[in-house]
């Protein structure tokens, strides 16, 4: 039989987490971002990532996500995806949305993000960061990355990006599993 539908389940901790109070701003929501990522290592329940999407009219975290993938066994649960994708009344509605991110995206992160109309990605760690710790972040980002800029979307990188890196460093030192592509 054909599965008919998959789930997104944020783990029980991220989901009792009261959401900051409005207008955040973008350091406050990186902080967040990298405190996803480091609580999702230490409770192990999932990979060294956390996303946020926030409203830049309001200053609203819409939605937050952490690396889904070990715990679930599904490799697109990166936490820009299910940040993305638990954002998707959002996007559909418009209005200026920015994603932080605890690591600069994948190469299919980057492309959910192509696809999402999100205006600005701003990230901590970088993508040598990443590849430092075992992690193959995918051929390409700098091409995406380029046609999304000429298109008006804004890249902002290395926001606390020693915070964002020791997260990956604690996990792959902690034998932290890294997957991917081999």
């Amino acid at each position: 039989m054909v599965k008919r539908a998959a789930e997104i389940g944020l783990p029980d901790w991220l989901v009792a987490m009261a959401p900051p109070a409005a207008p955040v701003s973008d350091e406050a929501c990186m902080r967040l971002a990298i405190a996803l990522a480091r609580e999702n290592v230490a409770r192990e329940t999932g990979g060294p990532f956390g996303a946020v999407v926030r409203a830049d009219l309001t200053g609203e975290i819409v939605s937050v996500g952490v690396n889904l993938v070990p715990a679930s066994g599904n490799p697109v649960l990166h936490a820009e995806t299910v940040a993305i994708s638990l954002a998707a009344e959002q996007l559909a509605g418009g209005g200026p949305l920015t994603l932080f991110t605890s690591c600069e995206p994948c190469i299919m992160c980057l492309g959910a993000l192509h696809w999402s109309g999100i205006q600005r990605i701003v990230s901590a760690a970088l993508k040598a960061d990443a590849e430092a710790a075992g992690f193959s972040e995918g051929a390409g980002t700098r091409e995406l990355r380029a046609e999304m800029a000429a298109r008006g979307v804004v890249f902002v990188d290395g926001v606390l990006r020693e915070a964002g890196a020791e997260v990956l460093r604690i996990y792959a030192g902690g034998g932290g599993r890294i997957y991917g592509p081999a």
